[in-house]
């Protein structure tokens, strides 16, 4: 199966005006974190890295032929713009460039907590079935409030009071596989997704912020484990 990675990266996330760095956790950028842990996969095709100024291509360097540097639109790189915007540019710059892909794969660099293998593991899961999406999602196990159009208040359990209904928070950036062909539609999740719950919360944790990078140095410092 041939599968890109796909990691979007912009430079004001990760350097200040002074060109210093921004947005690390023990001691390593995020964006490094990830193309690092995408690099040491055995089933990825290529690691399409989709940066936004070139000032990055001298950092993207020390990978060498490992990464594919795809320089995307300023205006993916606004405040407006999401990863999907992103994954649908990178699936038509792919195409055009004549780069055959069955599927994307989006690895964001706020989760740079990812289980070990998790990359590998995704692929082998997508080669046993046919899904036009495999999402990563982590396990809710309490219970909503949910106010619809009309003001009415609908309560929506969780798996710890109703073992029958599931529920699962999507968090496509720990590392999901979208077909190409879908990004380019209106419904880019396609019409045959399957999940994969994980349910580890350290995993899950999102380092966009300061008090997101404090918990995941306490997670590694608690695990004993390095990224």
């Amino acid at each position: 199966m041939n599968v890109s990675a796909v990691i979007p990266i912009r430079y004001a996330d990760s350097f200040g005006g002074d060109g210093q760095p921004r947005m690390e956790l023990a001691g390593r950028q995020l964006w490094e974190i990830t193309v690092d842990q995408a690099c040491r996969s055995d089933k990825l095709a290529r690691v399409v890295v989709a940066y936004d100024d070139e000032r990055f291509l001298e950092r993207l360097a020390p990978w060498g032929d490992k990464v594919v540097p795809c320089l995307r639109p300023q205006a993916l790189s606004s405040d407006d713009a999401t990863t999907m915007d992103v994954l649908t540019y990178v699936a038509e710059w792919l195409r055009e460039n004549g780069v055959g892909t069955d599927y994307l794969m989006l690895l964001e660099i706020s989760h740079p907590l990812r289980p070990k293998d998790i990359i590998d593991d995704m692929i082998a899961g997508a080669e046993g079935q046919d899904v036009d999406s495999l999402i990563t999602c982590h396990p809710v196990h309490y219970n909503f409030w949910r106010r619809d159009q009309t003001g009415s208040m609908d309560r929506i359990s969780g798996a710890g009071e109703n073992p029958d209904i599931a529920l699962y928070e999507e968090l496509t950036g720990i590392c999901s596989l979208f077909r190409p062909q879908c990004l380019l539609t209106e419904n880019p999740f396609g019409d045959q997704v399957d999940i994969v719950p994980i349910d580890r919360f350290w995993a899950a944790i999102d380092v966009r912020d300061q008090d997101g990078c404090w918990l995941a140095e306490q997670y590694l410092n608690r695990l004993n484990i390095s990224v």
